[in-house]
């Protein structure tokens, strides 16, 4: 019962792993891709870092080459989505 309260809590801050959330024009599918995919990687390797702060962006940055590949493919769908739109990717 730990272990699926455990994913459960991942999934429940997945949405605050790699940027924060200023506003909803930055909603969107790759932030979607973000939540889906990367809770477990948060877990592994950030848990003790408050969601959605810098820690936890530096954290990712650190362990890129650690993470998942579907959670590594979604901040680089997050990226490129950011980029094109003529945001920053280090958000």
């Amino acid at each position: 019962m730990n272990i699926r309260i455990l994913a459960l809590t991942g999934l429940a801050v997945a949405g605050a792993l790699v940027v924060s959330r200023p506003s909803n024009a930055q909603e969107g599918p790759e932030m979607e891709a973000m939540r889906a995919n990367c809770g477990g990687d948060y877990l592994r390797l950030c848990a003790g870092m408050k969601p959605g702060g810098p820690e936890v962006k530096a954290c990712f940055r650190r362990n890129r080459p650690n993470l998942s590949p579907g959670c590594s493919q979604a901040i680089a769908a997050y990226e490129r989505s950011r980029a094109g739109s003529g945001g920053e990717t280090d958000d």
